[in-house]
Parts: structure tokens; C-alpha cells; sequence
């Protein structure tokens, strides 16, 4: 048995869906799935005490439209904590005005201001991004996805529509490293995949403090990086899910990207390419990925993976 509602949430202003769905590859990791053709965005995550939810978002003007499917009937609690789960994936309470007065002053970012671009499609929980970060490192984009499907079918559970949610940090530290290498696929990262998991699980690891405690940048990189497999490229990443854009995050295809840009003259080391955006401040790392993905949002193709 399986219950529906339908819940509408006010949207900041200027605010597009699709500029938060399409804002990196995260759409096209399950749970997520976006639909082009009706501009919809949904995903499944677990509500706990074997009850989980499936959510389809859409924009209707300045108000998100979300139609919800729930293993069991949803009560006033419940409701309440999936529009938060919402509001906290599309980054709804994300402040971003003074980035968008920096980058009205500069012509390549100007867009960004005029239609509200900044908020990164983030995970329900981040354990759910810490570990599907991890599957980004030292891989193509493909590998990515394989390991992800793979951990969400063998260790997920089923969630309303056929599909399934992203496991718990408690299924996934019940699994040696041979069933994460074998099953999962994942390769050199298993013992770290497995590490974050026991030490979320236990207690040892609170990552969703990270959301919900104010921390300095730099002292959460810290953290961010002393933690198995975790280096500056995917504590970096983190930190812009994290709403902390200090780091650039800076890889082979970021790289890549700036020289198309920008030529090999100003690509020709990383201290050349961050000096593009020292006028940016703290919001470093959100302007170089703004600056660099700016294609993606030029037209109707969506990010080209």
C-alpha cells in the first residue's frame, strides 16, 4: 500500500529548476532522474522505520510543485521533514546575493546574477554525497555511474514507482571490501568506502554536522581531507555541496575547460587559473564552476557528460 500527496513550497527569486537540477552530474545518478520533456526532477530517499519516498518536482512560476509517493501514509512530521529534504537538495534557503553582485560586474558571469544561478544539486543526506564523490575520483564519468547503480541495487531499499534509495551508512558497513570490490565494482576505493561507512554508522562520523553547524572553510577542508580517500579535488567538491566555495576543486576536465576558454597561455598552471577568479573571494570555487559549465545552460542539451 502506498500513499500520494501533493506539496507546494514559495521559490527565492530569479530562480530556475533547471539551472539547479543541471548544475553538475548529479542528475544523472540515481536516485535522481531528470525528465527534459516535462522539466521534472525527481528521487527516492528513505524516511526511516522501513518507510521511504518518491518525489517529482516541478516549477510553476515562483512556486515548486512536488508530488510525493510513500511506502506508508505520510504523517504532519513526516511531510514536514520532505519539504525540508527539498528545500535542502535544491538549496532553497541558500543565500547567494552577495555572489550575484560580484558576478553582475563580470561579463562572463553576469548570467548567473541575472538568472540566479549557484545552487548545486546536493543529496538528501551527506553520506549520500560523500560517497558518490568518492566514485567521481581517478574515473570516467561512466565508471561513476556504474558504481553508483550498482551500490543502489545491490544495498538500496525499495522505494514507491520501482525503484530504490541510496543505502544506509548501516548497510553499507555490514559489507567487506571483497563483496564492494566484487559487487560493487569500485576498486581501490572499497576499504575507504567501507571506512566512511562503519564510522558514520557507528557514530564515530557525523557528516550531516557538516550542514548543520557553521564551520570556517578552511577547517572543515581540513576535516574534509584527513578523511580516508578524500584529497583536495573531492574535498573541494564537497565543499561547494556544503555551501563553502572557497577551494576550486580544480581536475583534468576543469583544466581542460579553462584553456578552451581561456587559451593555454592562461591554462599553464593552477595558479594562473585561479587568478581568473581571485576578485570572487570566498565564492572562488562557485565562480571558476559557474564560469566553466556556462555552456551547459546556454541552450536546451543539458550538461554534456
Amino acid at each position: 500500500m502506498t500513499s500520494s500527496s501533493r506539496l507546494t513550497l514559495p521559490l527565492p527569486s530569479p530562480f530556475e529548476l533547471r539551472l539547479v537540477a543541471l548544475s553538475h552530474g548529479w542528475y544523472d545518478l540515481a536516485p535522481f532522474a531528470w525528465d527534459p520533456d516535462r522539466q521534472a526532477l525527481a528521487w527516492s530517499f528513505r524516511l526511516g522505520s522501513g518507510n521511504a519516498a518518491h518525489v517529482e518536482v516541478r516549477q510553476r512560476s515562483q512556486t515548486l510543485l512536488a508530488r510525493v509517493t510513500a511506502t506508508r501514509p505520510l504523517d504532519s512530521r513526516q511531510r514536514s521533514h520532505i519539504k525540508g529534504v527539498i528545500r535542502s537538495c535544491l538549496r532553497l534557503d541558500e543565500d547567494l546575493t552577495t555572489f550575484h553582485a560580484v558576478a553582475e560586474g563580470d561579463t562572463a558571469l553576469a548570467w548567473a546574477a541575472r538568472r540566479g544561478a549557484g545552487r548545486m544539486l546536493r543529496s538528501p543526506t551527506v553520506f549520500e554525497d560523500l560517497i558518490k564523490v568518492l566514485f567521481t575520483t581517478n574515473c570516467s564519468w561512466a565508471l561513476t555511474k556504474v558504481m553508483v547503480t550498482r551500490l543502489i541495487s545491490e544495498l538500496g531499499e525499495d522505494a514507491p514507482g520501482g525503484g530504490k534509495t541510496f543505502p544506509a551508512p548501516e548497510r553499507v558497513a555490514e559489507c567487506d571490501e571483497a563483496f564492494l570490490r566484487e559487487r560493487i565494482r569500485c576498486g581501490y576505493r572499497a576499504p575507504h568506502v567501507r571506512a566512511l561507512a562503519v564510522r558514520v554508522a557507528s557514530g564515530d562520523l557525523d557528516p550531516e554536522s557538516w550542514r548543520r553547524e557553521p564551520r570556517a572553510d578552511d577547517d572543515l577542508y581540513r576535516e574534509l581531507t584527513a578523511l580516508p580517500g578524500i584529497g583536495p579535488y573531492a574535498a573541494g567538491t564537497l565543499q561547494r555541496l556544503l555551501g563553502h566555495y572557497s577551494q576550486a576543486a580544480l581536475d583534468s576536465w576543469c583544466r581542460a575547460r579553462f584553456q578552451e576558454l581561456y587559451g593555454a597561455r592562461r591554462a599553464k598552471n593552477d595558479a594562473a587559473i585561479l587568478k581568473r577568479y581571485q576578485p570572487f573571494g570566498p565564492w572562488l570555487g562557485l565562480a571558476l564552476w559557474l564560469d566553466l559549465t556556462r555552456e551547459w545552460h546556454e541552450g536546451e542539451t543539458g550538461v554534456p557528460l
